[in-house]
């Protein structure tokens, strides 16, 4: 949500450098952008609603330094004047904000009070006129306009409750950069003769190979050639350069390649992705897992699943794998409920925190929690260096390379892989037996192999989601492994489709959706696993008995009653604990295909963002 980029060097490359960082950023999510370019004489702003493509490429000057920002409402509506940068009413302070002020009404009265006007209903413009209240105070007196700069940084931020991550310009020192953060990510690119604030590295070219992770409550000064990283909370100073750490940009992966859409390339890579998740996790004699992030040497007797959207649905996966491979209880909550209960905190409780960005503040906020209480946690992750990455001391990396799509597809199949082997993992260390281990293993060697197979019913889903395109609603129904792949089908389709769309257990279809069938209801009845078909065809009897339309996805060589479904899809012959990995996959198409059909922006939904980092 929200992406920042701030340049500053000695070349005259302040606008090029902005215009590539906010492109890099649009997978965060924007509604609109906006840049801020410094010089001797004046700061220049040009805001616009949509895409970084309609910001200027030219100025009639050159510039050295600026800060731009791709914008995902929070606060206010979706205008030109509520677009970043924002600058204070007297023209001195530019900022760009990423973040949540949570008593910025507070505030602005009081700035009100004292004859600020506002033009804008962001949080955002309240906290620049903050800062330049503040600097209305320096020490006119005072040699250094840096020092002056600084305490009116710290006194706003002091005075502001919430998160962000900033990047800030003053009028009269156009070669000197701030950046801030707390509870948002913020990174220092380091060149030569040049430096970057961004919001992840994705936003640096591919010349910068240093970089440099803000912790919360550090403000950063710089300048083309050197930067000093100060605490918010005392005057002490951080040595920038001994938290150096040097990366690897790769921007030649970000391509969409053959595909019209970065969906329907991560969808048909997922053979792909899959493989590198695998590479080199499983023992010479593939009789065990070995995860090289993990060091699980305590008795694990809970585990506990923390995660967001499609993260949280892999999450109820991974409860079902370790229930019934490791034999540990588990349990599996929304991030952004977590710290608002009693959890347990019995000794052997595993917490898992499950992130594609490494950046959900939901999710890092309750591992951080669950931190606090002493809990041994680890992380699934696919951000190297991510903000969970480096809060959590163990993790695994998913390997699926960049997920550009704000609707995931490789990512949400790497997880659940990943979650299957943490299974097998924990259940060595338990109960499970050598020759079980082996079983699942040689299972799970068959996955690359099965999604090549399944991607092959793409001509048929493109058919069915023919016939459907007009639909308003639709409901997804499965037993067991189905369920949480039934919660995920129907929040791909609403995500890309805008479709009313509702995932359920199907045995739960008469305690209250069985209310909603009637001629014409459609239904995806997902029915793969061979030893409850008979229950799942008692419960689509039931809803064609009222009207209802069935598209019934079943696995290779069933056989179904032909009066329980209109149409039907096959996923290949495979063991239960694959189905599920292999039977999301046409609901990924499916909603692809009907949010094409219905000329829809498929890699950037309306209202939602890739990476959410305020609560």
């Amino acid at each position: 949500m929200c992406g920042i980029i701030g340049y500053i060097g000695n070349e005259d490359n302040a606008l090029e450098a902005l215009r590539f960082g906010l492109e890099k950023l649009e997978y965060r999510g924007y509604d609109s952008c906006g840049i801020a370019l410094a010089s001797e004489e004046n700061i220049e702003v040009f805001r616009t609603l949509g895409s970084p493509q309609n910001l200027p490429s030219s100025f009639s000057r050159l510039f050295r330094c600026g800060i731009g920002h791709n914008r995902w409402a929070t606060h206010g509506k979706v205008t030109v004047e509520n677009a970043h940068p924002h600058k204070s009413e007297d023209e001195e302070v530019y900022l760009v904000h990423n973040g949540v002020v949570e008593n910025s009404d507070e505030i602005k009265k009081s700035l009100a009070a004292g004859g600020i006007k506002f033009t804008s209903d962001t949080d955002s413009e309240v906290l620049v006129n903050l800062i330049s209240h503040y600097y209305k105070k320096r020490n006119t007196h005072s040699s250094s306009l840096e020092n002056n700069h600084l305490k009116a940084i710290k006194s706003a931020l002091n005075s502001v409750e919430g998160t962000y991550g900033l990047a800030i310009l003053f009028k009269d020192s156009p070669d000197i950069m701030y950046g801030a953060r707390r509870s948002s990510p913020l990174i220092i690119g380091v060149g030569k003769d040049e430096h970057f604030i961004a919001s992840d590295t994705n936003a640096l070219p591919a010349h910068v190979d240093k970089v440099v992770y803000l912790d919360d409550d550090q403000i950063v000064s710089l300048s083309s050639d050197s930067f000093i990283i100060h605490s918010l909370k005392n005057n002490k100073i951080v040595k920038g350069f001994e938290k150096t750490k040097k990366i690897k940009i790769r921007n030649e992966s970000t391509s969409k390649g053959n595909f019209s859409t970065y969906m329907e390339k991560e969808i048909f890579e997922q053979s792909k992705t899959i493989k590198d998740t695998l590479r080199g996790r499983f023992t010479d004699d593939f009789s065990s897992v070995k995860l090289g992030g993990l060091n699980l040497n305590k008795q694990i007797n809970r585990v506990l699943f923390l995660g967001c959207g499609t993260a949280y649905h892999a999450g109820l996966l991974g409860k079902y794998y370790m229930e019934n491979i490791a034999k540990v209880p588990a349990s599996v909550e929304f991030s952004s409920e977590y710290k608002y209960k009693n959890n347990p905190t019995e000794d052997g409780t595993l917490v898992v925190g499950i992130s594609q960005s490494g950046e959900t503040i939901d999710t890092l906020s309750a591992l951080q929690e669950a931190q606090s209480k002493d809990l041994d946690t680890i992380a699934i992750t696919n951000v190297v260096s991510s903000s969970i990455a480096r809060e959590v001391p163990q993790g695994v990396y998913q390997r699926v390379g960049p997920e550009i799509s704000v609707a995931s597809t490789k990512a949400f199949t790497s997880q659940v892989t990943l979650l299957l082997m943490l299974s097998i993992l924990v259940g060595r260390k338990n109960n499970l037996s050598l020759i079980d281990s082996k079983k699942y293993i040689n299972q799970i060697r068959l996955l690359p192999e099965l999604i090549d197979q399944t991607l092959e019913l793409q001509d048929s889903i493109s058919h069915i989601s023919g016939l459907y395109q007009l639909m308003h609603s639709i409901d997804f129904l499965g037993r067991q492994y189905m369920y949480p792949i039934a919660l995920e089908g129907a929040l791909k389709l609403k995500e890309l489709s805008y479709i009313d769309s509702h995932g359920y257990p199907s045995g739960e279809i008469k305690h209250g959706p069985l209310a909603t069938v009637c001629r014409g209801r459609r239904c995806i009845f997902l029915a793969p696993q061979e030893s409850i078909k008979d229950k799942n065809i008692s419960s689509m009897k039931e809803i064609k008995a009222r009207g209802g339309d069935i598209i019934l996805l079943k696995q290779k060589g069933q056989e179904f009653p032909k009066d329980c479904y209109d149409q039907f899809l096959e996923v290949p012959k495979c063991q239960d604990i694959l189905l599920p990995i292999v039977s999301v996959v046409p609901l990924q198409i499916f909603a692809m295909q009907m949010a094409r059909r219905k000329g829809l922006n498929i890699d950037k939904p309306r209202n939602l963002a890739k990476s959410v980092t305020v609560e």
